[in-house]
């Protein structure tokens, strides 16, 4: 089924929530006037007296004037700091659609240390991002030079990117399980030079010593210290965050039950004494379903044979054949061209259990993937062990349980999926203990949206407005072309390719653009007709890759190359091009979710839930992911650049109202407003 063509009956409740506003209790100028000194009052004890009296237990009043990083505040940034000042002050969560410019990081950071260090909570800065952690590190650096007083931070990343063992192939809960068997049988070097007998070494509490007169630092920092010693970084950082104020960290040192539960008895700290920052928040719904779910594939069970011949576990050989053969047996689909269905529990543990015990078969995993790993780190017979486990404990509310079939690189693949619908079945919690916080993002729109699904329920709505000058921003919307199903031709891929090359021609140097897959990209960019040169992103490109690719593009930015991209994929978020490194950005077409089993589920679960499962589960995170590919463009506010939505359905209700309407034009005489919008400026042509 085409997926502008899949139009569930609850289709008509488009309308969004109205969205509730938040008075700043003080503007820039009262605020500039707060942030002075008051030299007729009697001196106040300083930073580093208040924090010495705070080891003693004492609640302490500290002004934001000792914490901001910097000299005054900008415009529209006193507003975002009133706003979760209050939040904190009444125990709340603040969810911020903050364009990119408002200073973000410092003002969250400087406001939640205050209520820190007054109600001797600790502070959680957490984001998906590697460059944000740069950031709040700098940030917090800053803090400390003007306060003059040590102000302690852990940054922390991913346990297993910081672990000094050979584990470049391992992932997720294979290297959970090897870090666990290698330390429980001490055969870890790095970790016994940290402990031993469960006590912290000389050698540790020295670098310790060390580490704490630093101040704030980066994680490649720490990592460099510690290898240095034979010292586990992991350990280490966590032996620092018993005394640390604020914490550096990826989501799911919050969100995955197993992590947040061991970061937060290495702090001797509760849920209820954590102010959380959260970064990137958009992102956070789809991160705890992923973490929530898990897979079978036949792809796994052959690497798991193979596995099992090679370490001589002849006795599961013929039990994981059975296995196969049972995924192959629900794979049975109608003559229809949907290659999925859903799977009951107990359909699967039954057809299992008609050909072996389906416990011993999980015991008999677990024990050879320990043996594995004590060889080769890796196991995928642990793959397996995990997913069985899952699948007969996990919980029927909230989740949905399906088999697929598609075709992978080596062939068709048949999938069993165990799949998270509701992120708030973690978050809900979470969010409803903490002292209070902030979810923060230029893309967090509608904010009611993010309210509801994360299950918040004492939550502050709050947009600010782009702090960025309007005019060096154009916004067009083209009604001329579509992407829709029912439109897909080489006409209208002809057309839309015109469109691009005329738009490319328009604008100086690099150009970007974004497409709702790689079929439909490469159906259209065959007809793209430019001299400028074109830069074909990749579906499955690591990090080096993504790396060289960008410095390619952007040396081109005096010629000009146009990057084709996808939208949601490896350059629509998460990277910078300021200044004439990228002056226009075009979305192409709405990139709609296919409307598969999961999604149509998805849709049927917040509809029931909410009311409203068609804009939360289908047309809002398509238009988030339009945002976030138009957010390339304007970085700071002397970069000047276009943003143009090239679709006919940008203008229809559903759609249109999710768009700021600042500055935003609809035309179809795209060339003059182009034309005029760069002989104003200064962009070389």
């Amino acid at each position: 089924m085409p997926a502008e063509d899949y139009v569930p009956e609850f289709k008509d409740e488009l309308e969004p929530d109205p969205e509730p506003t938040v008075e700043p209790t003080v503007n820039s100028t009262e605020a500039e006037a707060t942030f002075e000194n008051t030299p007729e009052k009697a001196p106040e004890p300083s930073l580093t007296q208040k924090l010495e009296e705070l080891k003693h237990g004492k609640k302490l009043e500290i002004k934001l004037e000792e914490l901001f990083p910097h000299e005054s505040i900008r415009k529209g940034q006193d507003e975002l700091i009133n706003d979760f000042d209050k939040a904190c002050s009444e125990k709340k969560v603040l969810i911020a659609h903050a364009p990119t410019g408002m200073g973000k990081t410092a003002s969250a950071l400087c406001v939640a240390l205050k209520h820190a260090l007054k109600e001797n909570k600790v502070v959680f800065f957490l984001t998906n991002r590697h460059t944000q952690h740069q950031i709040a590190v700098n940030t917090l650096k800053q803090i400390q030079h003007k306060t003059k007083h040590e102000l302690l931070c852990v940054d922390l990343i991913g346990k297993r990117w910081m672990c000094n063992q050979d584990v470049a192939n391992l992932f997720g809960n294979e290297f959970n399980e090897y870090c666990k068997s290698v330390v429980e049988k001490g055969e870890c070097e790095f970790y016994t030079h940290v402990k031993q007998k469960k006590e912290v070494t000389v050698e540790a509490k020295r670098c310790l010593s060390k580490l704490k007169l630093k101040g704030p630092m980066h994680n490649e920092e720490l990592i460099i210290e510690c290898k240095e010693q034979n010292l586990c970084s992991y350990e280490m950082a966590m032996l620092l965050a018993k005394d640390a104020r604020i914490l550096i960290g990826d989501y799911n040192y919050l969100f995955s039950t197993y992590a947040a539960k061991t970061v937060l008895q290495k702090m001797d700290k509760e849920v209820q004494d954590i102010i959380l920052i959260l970064d990137e928040g958009h992102n956070l719904p789809g991160r705890v379903t992923d973490m929530l779910s898990n897979m079978l594939t036949t792809n796994m069970i052959k690497n798991s044979i193979y596995e099992a011949k090679k370490f001589r576990f002849q006795g599961l050989l013929g039990w994981l054949a059975d296995l196969n053969a049972v995924l192959n047996e629900l794979a049975q689909f109608s003559e229809s061209n949907e290659r999925e269905k859903k799977v009951s529990k107990e359909e699967f543990i039954s057809k299992v259990q008609q050909r072996l015990n389906y416990e011993q078969f999980v015991e008999e995993l677990e024990f050879a993937a320990d043996e594995v790993r004590k060889k080769q780190h890796k196991s995928y017979l642990g793959g397996i062990h995990s997913f069985l486990d899952t699948w007969k404990k996990g919980e029927e509310q909230g989740f949905i349980r399906y088999i697929s079939q598609r075709r992978g690189r080596y062939g068709e693949v048949i999938g069993l999926n165990y799949s998270c619908l509701d992120p708030g079945l973690v978050t809900r919690d979470v969010f409803n203990n903490i002292h209070a916080g902030i979810i923060m993002s230029g893309t967090l729109k509608p904010t009611h949206m993010y309210k509801n699904v994360l299950g918040i329920d004492s939550g502050i709505e709050k947009e600010y407005i782009s702090p960025f000058p309007s005019e060096n921003k154009l916004s067009i919307i083209i009604p001329e072309t579509s992407t829709k199903y029912t439109m897909r031709n080489e006409i209208m891929f002809k057309k839309i390719a015109e469109k691009c090359s005329e738009i490319c021609a328009l604008i100086p140097g690099n150009v970007a653009l974004f497409f709702p897959s790689y079929e439909l990209r490469d159906n259209i960019a065959k007809f793209i007709v430019t001299p400028k040169k074109l830069f074909w992103e990749k579906s499955e490109m690591n990090k080096e890759e993504k790396d060289v690719f960008l410095e390619q593009f952007k040396a081109e930015k005096k010629l000009g190359g146009v990057l084709l991209g996808v939208a949601g994929a490896n350059f629509a978020e998460g990277i910078d091009l300021p200044g004439d490194l990228l002056n226009g950005v075009v979305v192409v077409g709405l990139p709609l979710a296919k409307p598969d089993l999961l999604t149509r589920e998805i849709i049927n679960y917040y509809d029931q839930k909410f009311g409203r499962g068609w804009n939360y589960g289908y047309i809002y995170p398509a238009m988030n992911k339009c945002f976030q590919s138009a957010g390339r463009c304007i970085r700071s506010e002397t970069d000047r650049g276009v943003v143009i939505y090239l679709d006919d359905r940008f203008v229809g209700e559903q759609y249109y109202c999710c768009f700021s309407r600042e500055g935003l034009i609809v035309s179809k005489d795209y060339k003059k407003l182009l034309n005029e919008f760069f002989n104003k400026g200064d962009l070389p042509q």
